[in-house]
């Protein structure tokens, strides 16, 4: 297997956070700005165990556009949490992968996957 050849970080700086400081005063707030977005917890989900090529990404999440896949990941990959793998092959591959500091996210995608499910029987059983 060939090695990652480069990181594209150039252009992520207009995907990065604006911290604030209700921000940086709420270790909650921070962490949910991190994971806020329409897909960036099935992206995290999709990644959790082992890296995955854009076009797996798209394949695992068919109702993502291309342009939503694409900012999500270089909003995750600005905050640290994803890293991009680009390798020198003919075609380029490339992968996405939790780095190893958003791997410390895979348990509270764990603990977020089990209070939903207990969340979604609740509201069945309760008919609310």
């Amino acid at each position: 297997m060939n090695q990652p050849s480069s990181r594209d970080c150039g252009q992520l700086s207009e995907h990065q956070q604006k911290l604030g400081t209700l921000h940086e005063e709420c270790p909650v707030r921070a962490a949910l700005d991190i994971v806020r977005g329409r897909w960036k917890p099935s992206i995290l989900y999709e990644l959790k165990d082992s890296p995955r090529r854009y076009s797996e990404l798209q394949r695992a999440l068919p109702r993502i556009s291309p342009q939503a896949l694409t900012t999500q990941l270089k909003q995750l990959e600005a905050d640290g949490i994803v890293e991009r793998d680009v390798y020198a092959e003919v075609p380029v591959r490339v992968e996405y992968s939790l780095s190893t500091f958003g791997a410390t996210l895979s348990d509270v995608m764990d603990s977020l996957e089990s209070w939903g499910t207990s969340y979604l029987a609740y509201r069945k059983n309760s008919q609310l």
